[in-house]
């Protein structure tokens, strides 16, 4: 399936680029995340802890709500914006 992936704030700047589309073989958020991980080496502190979890301050959207990384599902076509909170320090 083709999920368009919007990056924001610093997830834009360790992935490269703003947004991009990926085929994804299954239909389910952390999915998504693992194949994003293996594509953007920069991004796997940003979205996964160093166990593989996802973060927990990590915000995901898909379309206009709010989802949960570990139960989310996904359908063709879907749009997924990600947003992690700055970290200072």
């Amino acid at each position: 399936m083709k999920i368009a992936v919007h990056y924001m704030a610093q997830l834009r700047q360790a992935a490269g680029v703003a947004a991009e589309d990926v085929e994804l073989d299954g239909g389910s958020l952390g999915e998504l995340v693992a194949l994003l991980v293996e594509r953007h080496a920069a991004l796997r502190r940003l979205l996964v802890t160093s166990g593989g979890a996802p973060q927990p301050t990590l915000l995901v959207f898909v379309g206009d709500e709010q989802a949960d990384v570990g139960r989310g599902t996904l359908k063709d076509g879907d749009a997924v914006t990600l947003l992690s909170p700055i970290r200072r320090g």
